[in-house]
């Protein structure tokens, strides 16, 4: 980070603060699938951490941890605006490398439904995307 703030002329500590501010920003190796649990209180309350024990026990690792396979790593997000269908999780899909990376948004899971999840991305398929992912990426990805 020391470096970009150096090429924008920059001090060290804004770079510092946007790359630890946004979620999207892997400032450590994450898998070809990082796995992101809303860590927000309407997520919470609806269950969000029964989610993330499930996906860490499922995939034997810590939060930020990759698998041996580099295929997943869980982590937190913070609130991805769409309380009213808590909890969700946010699968960045690195697959195709870091230039065509995209990130899918998963509606009123449970803990039951992100292990589907993990194992239809294990099995190269991709997961049904809720309605939310797709109004997401043309109003606000665009």
């Amino acid at each position: 980070m020391d470096a970009v703030a150096k090429v924008i002329e920059v001090a060290p500590i804004r770079v510092y603060e946007v790359a630890t501010f946004y979620s999207m920003f892997n400032r450590t190796k994450v898998g070809k699938y990082h796995l992101l649990v809303c860590g927000t209180t309407p997520c919470m309350i609806r269950g969000s951490r029964g989610i993330e024990e499930a996906l860490l026990k499922h995939l034997g690792v810590k939060r930020n941890e990759v698998t041996q396979d580099g295929f997943f790593s869980v982590g937190e997000m913070e609130c991805m605006g769409c309380c009213v269908n808590a909890p969700m999780i946010t699968v960045a899909d690195y697959s195709n490398g870091s230039e065509g990376y995209t990130y899918n948004y998963f509606e009123d899971v449970t803990p039951e439904k992100v292990i589907e999840i993990v194992e239809k991305l294990r099995k190269g398929e991709k997961p049904p995307v809720r309605i939310f992912a797709i109004i997401y990426f043309i109003f606000v990805k665009v």
